[in-house]
Parts: structure tokens; sequence; C-alpha cells
């Protein structure tokens, strides 16, 4: 029986994470932006997913616009967005700078970065046309079992 509840949990956060593809959008931000949603989901055993569990990212369309990473917290606990090896882009005392992505963000709260993509175009170019993924969890409530989930970056 506790196996039915295990797939159903994950039929669930799949089927959420299919809804949520929807939430890839393009919104005006002092021009164009394109945002792509992240929303926290607690599952069973104290663990924790970000969903969608994977975004597709084309650099010859969605590297025309800014890229907005939001992040949306409705759960009752605090979750973290980390993403090894993704930058944001960053000012700090009037000069733009970069730091690896890892948000904290508060129960039922919202928050929002800006994605370095000149990063992610070096690490397409030394990938040499193939795809790079960058994997994302939440290091708060990772269980033994990765959780994570991947942006992918393509063509």
């Amino acid at each position: 029986m506790k196996g039915f509840r295990r797939l159903s949990a994950h039929a669930k956060s799949v089927g959420i994470g299919c809804v949520l593809v929807g939430g890839v959008i393009a919104v005006p931000s002092g021009g164009w932006a394109k945002e792509i949603a992240f929303v926290a989901r607690d599952i069973e055993d104290q663990q924790a997913v970000w969903l969608p569990r994977e975004i597709v990212i084309h650099r010859r369309t969605d590297f025309t616009e800014p890229l907005i990473f939001r992040f949306d917290n409705p759960t009752t606990r605090t979750h973290v967005f980390e993403a090894p090896g993704l930058f944001e882009s960053v000012e700090e005392s009037g000069v733009q700078t970069t730091r690896p992505v890892r948000i904290t963000i508060a129960p039922e709260e919202t928050e929002q970065i800006v994605i370095d993509k000149n990063r992610m175009v070096s690490d397409a170019m030394a990938a040499d046309g193939e795809v790079v993924t960058y994997r994302f969890y939440c290091p708060l409530h990772r269980a033994d079992e990765d959780m994570g989930g991947n942006i992918v970056v393509g063509q």
C-alpha cells in the first residue's frame, strides 16, 4: 500500500509539473523578458521538490531577452533553490556581477532572479554544440534518493 502512495505522490508531482510548464511565459518588465516559474512542493517523509522537474531553454529563441527565474514557495517551510554551475546576474554597489544560484525562499513568499546568460552561452560553446544540463534541488530537504530536476540548454 505504501508503494501505491509513493506512486500516487509521484504521479501528482508529474501532473503538477506538466501544468507548471505552462508557467514559462514572456512578461513585460521594462521591456520583454522570458520568465520561468518554479514552485516548491512538500512531499512525503519531509522531502521537497521544485516543479517543474525539467525546463528546456533554447539558445536561439530564449536568449534574445533577459531570462528571469521566479520561485514561489506556497508551503509552510523555508526552501532553497540551488543549481550548481548556474549563475545569476546582480548589481552590487553599482557594479554588475555574477554569483552562483542559491536562493532561500521563506514560507509563502516569492523571489526572482535574473540569470547570467553569458555564462550559459560560454558553457554551451564549451560543450561544442551538445546540450548543457544544470541540476537543481532543495538542499534543505534533499532525500537520499536525489529528487532534483534539470535545466537543459539546447540549440
